[in-house]
C-alpha cells in the first residue's frame, strides 16, 4: 500500500511541476481567443436566424 502512496505522491509532484511550467511560460494551450468567441457568436446568430426564418415559413 505504501508503494501506491509513494507513486501517487510522485504523480502529484509531476503534475504540479507541469502546471507551474505552463503558468511560468504564459502559454495556455486551448484557451479561446477573441476570434474564437466572435466565430461562435456569428454561428449562433446564423443558426437562430435560420430556424426563426424556417419556422416562419411553415
Amino acid at each position: 500500500m505504501e508503494d501506491n502512496d509513494t507513486a501517487w505522491q510522485n504523480e502529484l509532484a509531476r503534475r504540479a511541476r507541469i502546471y507551474e511550467d505552463i503558468e511560468a511560460g504564459h502559454r495556455f494551450e486551448g484557451t479561446m481567443t477573441v476570434l474564437d468567441y466572435t466565430g461562435m457568436t456569428v454561428l449562433t446568430v446564423v443558426l437562430v436566424a435560420a430556424f426563426w426564418i424556417w419556422g416562419g415559413l411553415r
